[in-house]
């Protein structure tokens, strides 16, 4: 059995909200979060925000995808 848990940007604006994600195996929400974290995304009161909407910079293309079990 495998689990896909992407954490999604909860930035909103007037005309809309952010589409950024961070696709992950993990199993467990906090081990999404932890995931999510290490590649510069902010989590506060439940809600996730990536890299740009957290003020740390662009997201890099190559952390759209955090593989933690490459052997699942």
């Amino acid at each position: 059995m495998s689990a896909r848990i992407t954490v999604h940007c909860n930035t909103t604006w007037p005309e809309g909200t952010c589409a950024r994600q961070l696709l992950t195996d993990a199993r467990t929400v906090t081990e999404a979060r932890g995931a999510a974290a290490a590649r510069g995304w902010r989590s506060v009161d439940e809600h996730d925000y990536c890299p740009g909407c957290s003020g740390r910079g662009p997201q890099p293309a190559h952390a759209v995808v955090a593989v933690l079990h490459p052997q699942d």
